[in-house]
């Protein structure tokens, strides 16, 4: 299924990203993530890569779910001591529908990251889309694990110049993290003005209409494929919201 038409990919995210925001059933968003989790590894994501991915947000997920276990002080009870209330239902539902949805645009973005940028733009081009468009689309997605990088070799700088963060308190360290945004920002405008230099050598947008030896076209097992998706997306968007 690695060879599938980009379209058809592009359908599955679409799909799966609307029913992120769609739904807001903790089963559903389990089934929904794992319908995500199997449709990344079957269009062809790396896994180990994925894992790498997953390991970077899983403290954020972890955050977001506690701030919703906190904050939200409605529902049933779900866990107390003595007479004060430490979770209730709704702020656990909330948590575990936040998390799993980063989880599904996480296994998205992943499908997508893995994609052949030129026949990307080559198909949104063919569905009639500008071609300056599918090229600004695709170079923000290339630009996020940039910015990973960049965080990343930022923490080395300062672990190099005799920081130690795992012996900085919480408070401090958060401080650290903070004064990294500068660098990271910094170094994102520097690669971006370098594109854009390279973009305007070879003359990028210099005439209205740009031709492209990629070609791509769907095949039978493409519209199988997307056919299937369609049936698939249609049948759970009608039991559910008949359900709710």
């Amino acid at each position: 299924m690695r060879d599938l038409d980009p379209r058809v990919k592009l359908l599955w995210m679409v799909i799966c990203t609307t029913g992120a925001l769609v739904f807001y059933d903790p089963i559903w968003m389990m089934g929904l993530a794992c319908f995500s989790l199997v449709g990344t590894l079957v269009l062809g994501a790396d896994l180990k890569s994925f894992i790498a991915r997953f390991r970077h947000f899983l403290g954020f997920l972890s955050f977001v779910v506690l701030l919703q276990v906190i904050f939200n002080r409605s529902g049933a009870p779900v866990l107390s001591i003595n007479s004060f209330v430490l979770l209730y239902s709704a702020g656990l539902n909330r948590g575990i529908i936040i998390a799993l949805r980063y989880f599904v645009i996480l296994c998205a973005a992943s499908v997508m990251v893995e994609e052949n940028n030129r026949k990307v733009i080559a198909a949104l081009t063919q569905m009639g889309i500008p071609y300056t468009f599918s090229f600004m689309l695709l170079t923000a997605l290339r630009f996020l694990p940039l910015f990973r990088s960049s965080f990343s070799n930022a923490l080395v700088a300062i672990q190099l110049r005799g920081v130690e963060l795992n012996k900085i308190p919480w408070n401090k360290r958060l401080y650290f993290y903070s004064s990294l945004i500068l660098p990271v920002v910094a170094d994102a405008v520097v690669r971006a003005q370098q594109l854009a230099t390279v973009m305007e050598a070879r003359g990028f947008g210099a005439l209205p209409q740009r031709t492209s030896y990629v070609q791509v076209a769907m095949k039978f097992k493409d519209w199988t494929f997307a056919i299937l998706l369609f049936g698939l997306c249609g049948f759970a968007f009608k039991l559910y919201y008949f359900k709710f």
